[in-house]
């Protein structure tokens, strides 16, 4: 009689789950390939997105040296593609209130606490804030009736302030007494000082708050000259803009009073010598600035 065998168990489930196994491996393995690619990916759009924006950056740089490029010109504000775009602004100084020039200009310093108490201080603390600017840019160690000298910074712990000479840079200015209480009415101080010129107003590229503070006056009295300055479109830097030829052209535009105005006459300019021009350049959501400082004697590039 033959011996029935029984056959062993196939290995039909061992091979399932080492099949199983293999594409859990392999899942996982896609997965970190697919992530892999992309996130480089990504990081080659973002690479291409940064060489476009530099590359028009230093495109609309060019552009604004061009001599024959002005104000209102139409290239100076291009879309290049559906993503792709640069903007420059042609401006000046002149903007601005210069604030090296407050330690010998008592025009200047007019303007200046009119300006500090326009962002919110009272007089009291913009004068203090005027007087201790001067006293930190001069070379003497007297100081001025709400100023302050060495001996009051020294009973700060600050002995070695001030620097007495002219700021050479914005953030230093904190370190004067009062800006503390600039910095709190006005976080955006920055916008409205220059460390650069010769603390003139340019009557072309002033916006009407400079204007306004400048003469004293309200934002209807220099309204007619800002109109006349954005010509038929009311819409600055476009090329309609009107460009005076004269002060006395510009002064007729103005709803002044002439004491107002002949106390800061000295100040006002056709064209302030140091020029200010403002590129950026934007590559889908990437945005990128560049800031140029050209004319009486300055040359200088700012990032922003």
């Amino acid at each position: 009689m033959k011996s029935c065998l029984l056959p062993s168990n196939p290995p039909g489930g061992s091979t399932l789950l080492l099949v199983l196994w293999a594409i859990m491996l392999m899942s996982v393995s896609v997965i970190g390939l697919v992530h892999h690619l992309t996130r480089g990916l990504e990081e080659s759009v973002e690479a291409e997105k940064e060489f476009r924006s530099r590359l028009l950056l230093e495109s609309a740089r060019t552009i604004s040296n061009h001599p024959a490029i002005h104000r209102g010109d139409p290239l100076l504000h291009q879309r290049t593609s559906s993503v792709t775009s640069y903007q420059i602004k042609l401006g000046s100084e002149g903007s601005r209130l210069a604030i090296n020039q407050l330690a010998s200009n008592p025009a200047q310093q007019g303007f200046a606490q009119r300006l500090f108490e326009k962002w919110g201080l009272d007089s009291r603390k913009a004068q203090t804030l005027v007087d201790s600017i001067a006293d930190w840019i001069d070379a003497d160690s007297q100081s001025r009736i709400q100023g302050a000298e060495r001996d009051f910074y020294a009973g700060l712990d600050q002995p070695a302030y001030p620097f007495n000479r002219p700021f050479k840079s914005v953030e230093d200015i904190l370190r004067v007494r009062g800006t503390d209480e600039m910095e709190r009415v006005n976080p955006g101080w920055r916008d409205s000082i220059t460390l650069y010129g010769d603390g003139t107003i340019d009557i072309h590229t002033a916006p009407s708050p400079i204007l306004e503070t400048l003469f004293d006056v309200t934002a209807s009295e220099v309204g007619r000259l800002i109109r006349a300055r954005n010509g038929p479109d009311e819409i600055p830097d476009t090329e309609d803009d009107e460009n005076f030829q004269t002060l006395a052209e510009a002064r007729s535009m103005l709803d002044v009073p002439e004491i107002n105005y002949q106390r800061v006459a000295a100040l006002i300019v056709l064209e302030h010598p140091v020029r200010r021009t403002e590129c950026v350049a934007r590559a889908g959501n990437l945005e990128r600035r560049l800031t140029l400082l050209r004319g009486g004697g300055i040359s200088l590039i700012l990032n922003e």
